[in-house]
């Protein structure tokens, strides 16, 4: 098996569209409405990844206490999802010159490697680690 794709809901789907895109270079592949549903979906993808996100007329925002990484861990359910980069201290630089909401500093897990968290425009958390 593999992982076949990421899915979030999000707020504005052309917003993090753009953003996706902008930042990690993944592009749209396909769109679907579902307007009876009040529900868009867009597949972003790259050669390695899909993500797909979700837009609702009626949706609820992301709860307070899921705002912070060390808060969320502690709720059950998905926290974010990874990815890796060959160079992660240059990726770092990157994501702060940008300004992206950076979530943490970078910081080294148990087996050494290095890694930071950043949020999307909604607050969904994605985590970049050293490969």
């Amino acid at each position: 098996m593999k992982l076949g794709h990421i899915a979030l809901s999000v707020a504005n789907i052309a917003r993090s569209a753009a953003f996706y895109k902008k930042h990690f270079g993944l592009r749209v592949s396909k769109r679907y409405s579902f307007k009876d549903k009040g529900m868009t979906i867009v597949l972003l993808k790259n050669k390695d990844m899909t993500l797909e996100l979700f837009e609702f007329k009626k949706r609820k925002p992301l709860p307070q206490y899921r705002k912070t990484l060390d808060n969320d861990l502690h709720t059950l359910g998905v926290k974010h999802f990874s990815l890796e980069t060959g160079n992660i201290e240059a990726a770092f630089k990157k994501f702060k010159q940008a300004r992206v909401g950076l979530a943490t500093d970078l910081r080294v897990f148990a087996d050494g490697r290095k890694y930071f968290f950043l949020k999307d425009p909604d607050g969904n958390l994605v985590e970049l680690m050293e490969s």
